[in-house]
Formats: C-alpha cells, structure tokens, sequence
C-alpha cells in the first residue's frame, strides 16, 4: 500500500491537482482525518471537486467544517461509520446511497510517510440513470411490452410459487387459458394498430376481473392466461371464468364504432387435472381448443379423457 504525505503532495501539485478534480464528472472529497478529546475519528472536508458539491449540496462555506457540522445526525452519523470504517481498516471501503440519486462510492485511505492514515478521498458515481436502466430491462425481460401484463417468464415463476404454496396449504390452483373469437376479423377491419388498442383494453378488462393476488398474463398474440391462486373449489374457478366471458361480452368503442365479440376459456385446476406448472397450462390449452371446438363462447374443465 502506497505512503504518501497527500499534504506534501497538494502544495507542490496544487495547480495541477485542482484542475483535474474540476474536470471530473465523478464526484471526488478529499477529508483530513483527526480526533475529538474522546480519540475517536473525526472527518474535515479539505477539497471538494464541482461535481461534489453539486451532487451533495454543498456550498464553499464547507471547506474546514467536519461531517456533523454539515449534515444532520442520522446521515452525518452514517457518513463517518462508513470514513470510520476505511480508516480502522486501512482499506477501501465501497458502498451504495439510495435517495434522489443513487451513488456508487469507495472510499481509500491516504498514509504518510510514517504510515500513517491522514486523509482518505472518496469517489462516488451518479448511476442512477444506469440503475433506471436496469430497472426498465429487468421489467421489459418479464412482462408484455404491449399490455404491460406479466409475460409468459414471469407467469410460470408466479405459478410455480402458487402451486408451492398450495401445496404446503393444501389448496388448490387454477390456470385459464383464453384467447378471442375470430380476433383476426379486428385486424382485418381496423388494421393492426387498432388490433393493439384493443388487445390492451381487453388487458385491463381481465385484470377487472380477478384479485390482485392473481395473475393476468399474456402469452402473445389474443392468448392470455389467468392463474387464479389460494382457491377451495372448482366453483370458484367456473365464477371467474363466467366474470371474464360476461365483461367480454360488454360492447366495445374504437373510432366511434361500437362492436362486440366472443371469448373461449379453458380451465385446467390443481392437483385434480395436474401436478405441475406445465402438464397444468398444457392442460388448460386442451380444455380452451374444446371449447373452441364445442361453439365458442363459453369455458371448459379439462377432462382426463381429452388426454
């Protein structure tokens, strides 16, 4: 580990020192590091770059104050921990603030000759734009860019925490497998464009339609699953399913056009017609083309016999 008096270094390279800091878009603090009568660590701001003060607040009025001199307790108690911390260590430090900024920061000490620790300089990076980027990725990897629903990634974690759960509970889970009668004639009259509104209304209509603890997602295209989860009995699954085909039914407005169309519902549950996640949506995929094939319209178990 390098010792350096940074005292030294800052009068005979002050000029040069000074200029770079300015220039910097991280945000750079150089503190002095003393003891109160009680011996214990104290910081003392010595040199602040631009983007420092903007980032933090501060003013020139700083310059020769300590931490508890410029904030308040609980965040001036935090930021001399984290000094503290460097400075008993006698290594870097690195750590994350949340608020209206997200800061990436290490703080390192600073040794004389004498090896001593004098100083210790920090760097903290802005990456809250990087974080909101994150954020934006991680949602778009799990959910439907057009409705906004869970996609089908996070539809089978969800169901594979419901049935977890059910099982441990004993209750039982149900999975809906739903698409739109003729959907293709929307696209064909109104183009595709429309065809996206109104697959989103359709998304809001479903979500109306079960409890926040259940989820609504959407595999592609007209197809969407409903996972109905902590439920006692099959009637409880036939009454939403009933819910959703009644509010599909309700006339539709696009372009001052009023019209109206017909949904089908496959219904599979368990543990009665599977065991798994997937044996559990390929079922309710059977029980949907069933009901597709029976007349459209209206909602099916899946029966064992189909298999």
């Amino acid at each position: 580990m390098a010792k350096l008096d940074i005292t030294t270094l800052i009068s005979q390279h002050g000029d040069i020192l000074t200029s770079l800091f300015h220039h910097m878009s991280d945000m750079f603090f150089l503190m002095a590091v003393e003891k109160n009568a009680d011996g214990a660590y104290q910081f003392r701001y010595v040199l602040m770059n631009p983007a420092a003060m903007k980032g933090a607040g501060l003013t020139e009025d700083t310059y020769g104050k300590l931490i508890e001199e410029v904030y308040p307790p609980e965040k001036a108690d935090l930021l001399n921990s984290m000094y503290r911390q460097t400075v008993e260590d006698a290594s870097p430090t690195h750590f994350t603030t949340n608020g209206n900024m997200i800061g990436e920061s290490i703080l390192s000490p600073v040794f004389n000759c004498e090896g001593v620790c004098t100083h210790v300089f920090s760097v903290t990076r802005d990456i809250t734009e990087r974080k909101k980027l994150e954020r934006q990725l991680e949602y778009m990897a799990y959910h439907d860019v057009l409705t906004g629903l869970p996609n089908r990634r996070l539809l089978y974690a969800n169901l594979q925490q419901a049935l977890e759960k059910a099982k441990a509970s004993g209750e039982m889970v149900a999975a809906l497998y739903l698409d739109c009668d003729h959907f293709k004639q929307i696209n064909d009259t109104w183009g595709h464009d429309a065809g996206d509104v109104f697959l989103q209304m359709l998304a809001q209509r479903l979500q109306a339609c079960v409890r926040e603890q259940d989820t609504v997602a959407r595999l592609g295209g007209d197809e969407f699953v409903v996972i109905l989860t902590g439920i006692q009995n099959e009637r409880q699954a036939e009454k939403v399913a009933t819910r959703i085909l009644h509010s599909l039914q309700q006339p539709w407005s696009f372009q001052g056009q009023t019209f109206s169309f017909t949904s089908s519902i496959g219904i599979a549950l368990y543990p009665v017609s599977a065991s798994e996640a997937d044996q559990l949506l390929s079922n309710a995929d059977k029980a949907l083309y069933k009901a597709k094939a029976t007349g459209r319209n209206q909602f099916f178990f899946f029966d064992p016999a189909q298999n």
